[in-house]
């Protein structure tokens, strides 16, 4: 091995990414037998006296076998950089920083405009898209010397205004922030020597946020930033993420412009950009902090339209119709949506199967309900084991709760996209500071899960009174309602009462030496 592969290993830390690929692979066939083998005897012993929800149950079982087979092959392999970056050799090409602001209050603009004034790069042109307009936006930007652009007519959402000031602006790179990111002052000199390889198309960052100590909403969103956009940077398939993010304009003209189909242009544009063979690197520090949703409204409304434009590209522009993407890019792209079927379909129908069970006393398969239990929970097991080990530990039960407490929101997503398959639904921008709603009206928005939770308790109780004498259908039931609420109770508890789990203010980004 030469001293530049030697280093070169020791810095995207190839030993220990090859070893940990080893246990996946293993792991990943584990669990698939496992999953083959407890889906095959549940066909076998299905009870189709009960046909609707024997088929519901089956349907259920088979979305999520068919995540398990997407997951596993998506996180089989990672790629890192390193902190440094890539070091631009010779005199530094222009940029562009493009600003998009859309009504976002002063008191969340001003600090970003500040940082964005002290990024250390010398040829650098800012420009600000105001989709608002506001004239205290626009004053500001003067004071900064910054370019500030309004639209006349402002449509397609920031695709449509990132577009506008694609054609404002000249420089052969061009960076997008939207208006709450703070940007560290080396953002640009940390990515832009990727492209001195001529196939990149893109480089993004990891986002960070100011969240409560706990980040109770889960918007640190660490398995996507520390474990899925590192595996989907191995088979150059990361993602953009829309901001903290430098394209070149040249793939981004190829593709026509930033997307405008899209409610946000960052995962349907990235798509777009590599099926035209543009390569793409993820460097996985951040360079931003942003301001994250801080009530149940804001934590729905961003996450219901990421959903929505996931499961639109899933229906309407499949990744696998897609001939420029390799079979790992269009699992990665795949996944995205279907990620969204799963919690939005899949999840709930367990969540009422042992609701039915208890009320009913019935169960959808033959077969005694302990062989229930002894076939399922070796492929439960080994699916746990298999996340947290191509996850690097962080999909825990939090992030899981988070998504979880999501169902309603991703089934509201899932029908949005069906009935969009060429009109945008309706955008709206997500606030971006603290709100007072009444504790009644954050009921009405938690009401789903506060049925399921509601109905799985009086289930519990049903069964105690009504089945003593069959106490393994007893037993495995009790213990199914309770792990729905379980899944349920502290997603919608942080929903009602955010005070009890936000007391501690948001702590501010350590940037990466």
């Amino acid at each position: 091995m030469t001293a530049d592969t030697e280093g070169r290993a020791r810095r995207y830390h190839d030993a220990e990414l090859r070893r940990a690929a080893r246990l996946n692979r293993v792991l990943y066939v584990l669990t698939v037998v496992s999953g083959v083998i407890y889906l095959h005897w549940l066909i076998t012993v299905t009870d189709w006296y009960h046909p609707v929800a024997a088929l519901l149950f089956l349907l259920a079982e088979l979305i999520c076998f068919v995540c398990v087979l997407v997951w596993g092959d998506m996180l089989s392999e990672q790629r890192l950089h390193p902190q440094e970056g890539m070091e631009w050799k010779g005199e530094l090409p222009d940029v562009d920083l493009l600003i998009t602001v859309c009504r976002e209050p002063m008191e969340v603009v001003c600090p970003a405009f500040e940082a964005a004034a002290k990024i250390d790069y010398p040829r650098l042109q800012v420009t600000v898209l105001d989709d608002g307009p506001s004239e205290d936006v626009k004053a500001l930007a003067a004071q900064l010397g910054f370019h500030y652009t309004t639209r006349p007519e402002r449509i397609s959402a920031k695709g449509g205004n990132l577009n506008h000031g694609m054609r404002l602006t000249s420089a052969p790179f061009v960076m997008t922030l939207d208006a709450d990111q703070v940007a560290h002052p080396d953002v640009i000199r940390r990515m832009i020597g990727y492209f001195q390889i001529p196939e990149i198309g893109f480089v993004g960052s990891r986002q960070s946020f100011c969240v409560p100590e706990g980040d109770p909403w889960g918007n640190h969103d660490t398995v996507f930033y520390e474990s899925m956009q590192i595996s989907k940077n191995a088979f150059n398939a990361s993602i953009s993420c829309g901001s903290g993010v430098i394209y070149r304009r040249k793939a981004v003209e190829d593709i026509g412009g930033f997307c405008e189909w899209s409610l946000v242009e960052d995962l349907h544009s990235s798509m777009l950009l590599e099926d035209k063979g543009w390569h793409s690197v993820y460097y996985p520090f951040a360079l931003t902090q942003g301001t994250a949703p801080s009530d149940i409204f804001a934590q729905q409304q961003q996450r219901r339209q990421w959903a929505t434009d996931s499961v639109r590209i899933l229906f309407w522009d499949n990744p696998f119709l897609r001939k420029g993407l390799s079979w790992h890019q269009k699992v990665c792209y795949f996944h995205f949506g279907y990620h969204y079927i799963m919690f939005g379909i899949a999840y709930p129908i367990f969540f009422m199967m042992p609701i039915w069970g208890l009320f009913t006393g019935k169960f959808v398969l033959s077969a005694p309900v302990w062989l229930f239990f002894a076939y399922r929970m070796p492929y439960l097991g080994l699916m746990r084991w298999m996340n947290s080990s191509m996850t690097n530990h962080k999909q825990d039960m939090q992030s899981f709760q988070v998504q979880s407490g999501l169902w309603f929101v991703y089934l509201v997503a899932i029908f949005t996209a069906l009935v969009h398959p060429q009109q945008r639904p309706i955008y709206r921008v997500n606030t971006k500071v603290d709100r007072d709603i009444n504790l009644l009206a954050r009921m009405l928005a938690l009401a789903p899960n506060l049925a399921l939770i509601g109905l799985s308790l009086a289930a519990i109780v049903y069964g105690l009174l009504h089945y003593m004498d069959r106490p393994s259908y007893l037993a495995i039931h009790v213990f199914w309602c309770s792990w729905v609420v379980v899944c349920l109770v502290r997603p919608t508890m942080v929903g009602l009462w955010p005070d009890w789990f936000t007391k501690s203010p948001g702590k501010k980004l350590s940037w990466p030496s």
